[in-house]
């Protein structure tokens, strides 16, 4: 019995996510008429009108890995411009929308480090996600 346990435990251990999110924070007093927004292991989204100012989620590894992004924005009015940066304002995707962005990027996490998706709006109608998953070597 006890070798069964200490099989599953190290089964679920090399299973670990090494990716900590947390988030949506906001940065120098957002404006808004709706926001709402999601946040969970592997991805963030958020709806919002007449939204301006910026915010982030904010990712942290244990391990350093490779990830798998995929952002969608779609925006129905004004501006929405979205970005993964490290600590050092290093710039690891950009993409910048009036209409639609879509964004695949596969990005080497390193460990220790602390990364931003950062999320900028003026007067932006619409919507955001982005998704990411670790990929396996």
């Amino acid at each position: 019995m006890k070798s069964i346990v200490f099989l599953l435990l190290c089964a679920i251990s090399l299973n670990a996510q090494t990716i900590k999110s947390s988030g949506t924070h906001f940065v120098d007093g957002i404006k808004d008429k709706s926001w709402s927004n999601t946040n969970g292991e592997n991805f963030t989204n958020a709806k919002f009108k007449s939204y301006s100012g910026s915010c982030y989620a904010l990712l942290e590894v244990d391990e350093t890995v490779e990830v798998s992004f995929h952002a969608f924005s779609e925006i129905k009015a004004g501006r929405l411009e979205f970005k993964l940066i490290d600590e050092k304002e290093n710039q690891y995707f950009y993409c910048s929308a009036t209409k639609e962005c879509e964004l695949l990027k596969d990005v080497i996490l390193e460990k220790g480090k602390k990364y931003k998706l950062l999320f900028t709006g003026a007067n932006a109608n619409g919507n955001y996600e982005v998704t990411w998953k670790i990929r396996k070597k």
